[in-house]
């Protein structure tokens, strides 16, 4: 798609099926590796109803944001979303939570490759992986969309 996203002169560049498994990436990620263990030792016999009640925030989450997109299709996500329903300050906290939050789950998921890859040396690896990903990110959207495509492929694969 090449058409203007809004005002904010961003030209459009992933199709729906891109979109997709981007968001999938985004929830499903390294935690699927790491969680369980714990998640199972907390919840014992009821991990399948908190599997389920995770399953429904998600798809709440996922359908939220989207409808969210459709009604205010410009550059800026979460803080056009907080500045059109709330002010001008609550979109700011809105935009910089998000960063935050993203870069938080960015650090713990590097940090989770990084165990699996080189223990020992998780700081390292973790690193080194979120340097190589920025890279990629500043090169183009279509290759880090390759690349998901790819990693979630393998993380369906591995969980199957």
């Amino acid at each position: 798609m090449n058409a203007s996203a809004g005002t904010g002169g961003l030209r459009r560049r992933l199709g729906v099926f891109d979109a997709v498994v981007i968001g999938l990436g985004s929830m499903i990620g390294a935690g699927v590796f790491v969680a369980p263990a714990p998640a199972a030792g907390a919840a014992g016999s009821g991990l399948l109803i908190g599997l389920g009640l995770a399953a429904v925030v998600a798809y709440c989450n996922a359908t939220s944001s989207a409808r969210l997109a459709a009604r205010h299709p410009e550059s800026g996500g979460t803080y056009v979303y907080g500045r059109e329903r709330l002010g001008d300050f609550w979109g700011h906290l809105a935009g910089w939570g998000f960063v935050i939050g993203k870069t938080a789950s960015c650090a713990a998921m590097s940090l989770v490759v990084g165990s699996y890859v080189w223990p020992g040396r998780e700081h390292l690896v973790a690193v080194a992986a979120v340097v190589a990903l920025t890279a990629l990110n500043c090169v183009g959207v279509h290759r880090s969309a390759r690349l998901t495509r790819v990693v979630v492929a393998f993380v369906l694969a591995v969980l199957a």
